[in-house]
């Protein structure tokens, strides 16, 4: 995990440990939330995509950890 991130929205329970959404069978730990800006999470949704990648990058300005 050192060079991307993805936003979950709803149950991704297919990456839950012992499903066949991973290789291993191991499944994917989640962590963080978003508190401000779905709005902006959900035009990412909308936007034009070829399966798990967008079709134009979308360029990140600003970043805060609290």
């Amino acid at each position: 995990a050192t060079t991307e991130f993805f936003i979950c929205i709803g149950d991704q329970t297919s990456l839950d440990a012992g499903r066949s959404g991973t290789t291993d069978s191991l499944g994917f730990a989640a962590f963080g939330k978003v508190t401000k800006g779905m709005s902006v999470v959900r035009k990412i949704q909308a936007t034009k995509n070829n399966g798990d990648k967008l079709v134009e990058r979308i360029l990140i300005t600003d970043i805060k950890i609290d």
